[in-house]
């Protein structure tokens, strides 16, 4: 299959069972609305689609697994409602419409992050016992997520965003500590939760880790690139934010032909932990070739 369509299946596939998975909520509480805005807009969907893709090729039928990939999803969304906050990136603009606070408020915003947050480790616990997964495996699945969207994750990676702002002297080792954490560490978890879930032999999940962090930061990198290249109209959000903010980038660093560089060398050196396994995870390296040819 075609790499673009295996993409917009998996894409449609995972947007109609977030959607599922939210309904329950709308006769439960007036936050609701804000949640199903900012979830259900139309994204790239690449962090669910990942979970996918290593536990099918494991394990082949993905059926089990789905409700851990829409968590994974809604610890994505969680992050880009705060991102998008006045007090933090003040953007006006997400996935091509107005950002959520825009639309409901901070307060509602705020509230539909943190709702998206806990309701992610509700699923976890919830469809790992309602599938008959290990106990074991469940308790290492959430501490992935505990992991990776808390200040050993994503968070600390926000704060290091934050506080290297203005600075004028960051090195390559500081962008990079921030682009794995901030970005990489959602792409990791998509990455270890299927491969966990799916019962991975241990070399080929140390190997999946590894591809996970490299491509995450290429994955960022190559957003940074957008970000300075692209236009609002492409990207459905806002644009030039990292020089707005005065964010550490390898853009700002190198500028943008040399980030290029940094983004294919990364996303290489992925696929290589990959190459032991003799085509097992093809689609996974396909997935990360597409990734860098991307235009939003």
């Amino acid at each position: 299959m075609e790499i673009e369509s295996y993409m917009e299946e998996k894409r449609k596939f995972i947007s109609n069972a977030l959607e599922a998975i939210i309904l329950p909520l709308k006769e439960q509480s007036p936050l609701y609305p804000a949640i199903s805005y900012a979830l259900l807009l139309p994204g790239k969907r690449i962090r669910p689609i990942l979970t996918l893709n290593v536990y099918e090729s494991i394990k082949g039928n993905v059926k089990d697994v789905i409700p851990f990939a829409c968590a994974v999803e809604l610890v994505h969304t969680y992050s880009l409602i705060h991102d998008d906050l006045p007090i933090m990136d003040n953007s006006d603009m997400r996935r091509g419409k107005p950002t959520c606070h825009k639309v409901y408020g901070s307060d509602m915003a705020l509230l539909a992050g943190d709702a998206l947050l806990s309701l992610s480790f509700d699923i976890v616990v919830s469809s790992g016992f309602k599938n008959d997964f290990e106990p074991q495996k469940i308790l290492q699945v959430v501490q992935e997520f505990a992991l990776a969207s808390g200040i050993k994750g994503l968070v600390g990676g926000q704060v290091m965003d934050m506080v290297t702002m203005n600075e004028s002297n960051i090195d390559k080792e500081t962008i990079l500590y921030i682009e794995s954490m901030k970005t990489a560490s959602l792409i990791r978890l998509a990455v270890r939760v299927g491969a966990i879930l799916g019962g991975s032999p241990e070399d080929e999940l140390i190997a999946l880790t590894k591809f996970s962090e490299n491509f995450g930061i290429s994955y960022q990198v190559i957003d940074d690139i957008l970000d300075a290249t692209s236009t609002t109209k492409i990207l459905g959000k806002d644009v030039g934010q990292d020089m707005k903010n005065k964010k550490a980038t390898f853009v700002a660093l190198f500028g943008v032909e040399k980030a290029k560089g940094i983004a294919s060398d990364f996303i290489y050196k992925s696929i290589d932990y990959l190459k032991p396994f003799s085509g097992k995870y093809k689609t996974l390296e396909e997935i990360a070739i597409y990734s860098l040819n991307r235009i939003k």
